[in-house]
């Protein structure tokens, strides 16, 4: 029983959590969810109801609202939910289920979206518990992704990509150099994603609290940002880790 996995007193809400697992499986819905009417015109789409409500015409289904819209099959949720408890990878589940890596990690973020919103105490062992048993291969990327940053940051000298001169000089704190030879200026990240992202001394930082699964209004917090500038950043950043063939990481960080 997957009840053993869990703390005794988070069971009432594992059984309510379930509840409505059951019900988006099902695709059996009470009220319209925009305005409370319970009279419907039902049809289907390949495997999707689709509701018509009577009263306001708005279409829905078990899953509007929720994060797990479009996430069909539905039940998939419960047994990735399952899985992860059990600590199984995600390349393991992905195996098992039949589908890609980006399908099981899209759920799972999904799952603890849903659970933040509805069962916070549950939320935060179910959190908790994913970020102690990181992947290898998360962690294997988040490294190289460190080491990337580092060695741009600090690297004081590199061949001049005009001239191929050595006789370079760093400007500033970022990966700009100027080249004494052909008196040229060049930025090794004047064609990437992270072109023009500020506060260099935040992105190690900004890395880690990706990883362990901070949401956007928390990184916002933790580092004193801006909502935007933090969305921003996740986009480039994950564009950035693709670039570096770190698509795993990339996967596992796009989601807020």
């Amino acid at each position: 029983m997957i009840s053993e996995f869990i703390p005794a007193e988070l069971h009432s809400q594992l059984n309510a959590f379930y509840g409505d697992l059951e019900k988006i499986t099902l695709q059996q819905i009470k009220i319209c969810p925009f305005c409370g009417n319970d009279q419907f015109f039902v049809s289907r789409s390949r495997s999707t109801y689709t509701y018509r409500c009577k009263a306001c015409h708005k279409y829905s289904t078990s899953a509007t609202h929720t994060p797990f819209n479009r996430l069909i099959p539905f039940n998939w949720l419960k047994i990735i939910f399952e899985n992860r408890i059990q600590n199984q990878s995600y390349q393991t589940i992905a195996k098992n289920l039949g589908c890609s890596l980006e399908k099981v990690m899209r759920r799972d973020h999904a799952l603890i979206a849903y659970l933040q919103q509805h069962y916070p105490t549950l939320h935060n062992w179910y959190k908790n518990r994913q970020y102690t048993a990181i992947s290898p291969t998360i962690k294997q990327q988040k490294q190289i992704v460190h080491d990337k940053i580092r060695q741009l940051l600090s690297a004081e000298k590199i061949n001049c990509i005009h001239c191929s001169s050595h006789d370079t000089v760093k400007i500033g704190a970022r990966a700009a150099y100027r080249c004494k030879s052909c008196a040229c200026n060049f930025n090794l990240l004047g064609n990437t994603p992270l072109n023009r992202l500020p506060h260099t001394d935040l992105w190690l930082k900004f890395i880690d609290l990706l990883v362990a699964g901070y949401n956007n209004l928390q990184i916002s917090q933790a580092l004193q940002l801006n909502a935007n500038t933090v969305s921003k950043w996740r986009r480039a950043w994950c564009q950035m880790m693709e670039t570096w063939n770190c698509n795993a990481l990339a996967i596992f960080c796009s989601h807020p």
